[in-house]
């Protein structure tokens, strides 16, 4: 969350500038999807997976799981043996694997025990 005129801890106007370009890239690939009618191939290379995930609801939707990424050891986003968790999601795909946070496309791998329930939370009618 920006935080702007406040008495203290108001966001930088580079914190502001960074919200806005995510934003930007977010509703770019939003756009692609309704336009294409299909979601992008991910590159692999270049895309996180998110192993063991499921769908945690703190106040809006967002991935938990062990987050890997390409060509990253995890000293910089944590070890394998500790959970994070994305940015608000704005799309997911259990079909196709994939889902797109506000600030960007990550793959998804296997699905926790927890997985399943935390979908149904999600859903317009309560199925998964």
């Amino acid at each position: 969350m920006l935080r702007i005129g406040e008495n203290r801890a108001n966001s930088s106007w580079a914190s502001v500038a960074r919200h806005a370009n995510a934003v930007e890239h977010l509703a770019e690939d939003l756009r692609r999807v309704i336009d294409g009618r299909s979601l992008p191939q991910l590159d692999t290379n270049h895309t996180p997976v998110v192993e063991q995930w499921f769908i945690e609801k703190f106040i809006v939707p967002t991935l938990v799981g062990f987050i890997t990424y390409p060509g990253d050891s995890g000293e910089h986003h944590g070890q394998r043996s500790s959970m994070s968790f994305t940015a608000p999601l704005h799309l997911f795909s259990l079909q196709q694997g994939i889902a797109r946070s506000s600030q960007r496309w990550y793959r998804v791998g296997h699905p926790s025990p927890v997985a399943e329930d935390s979908l149904r939370r999600w859903s317009v009618d309560g199925e998964f």
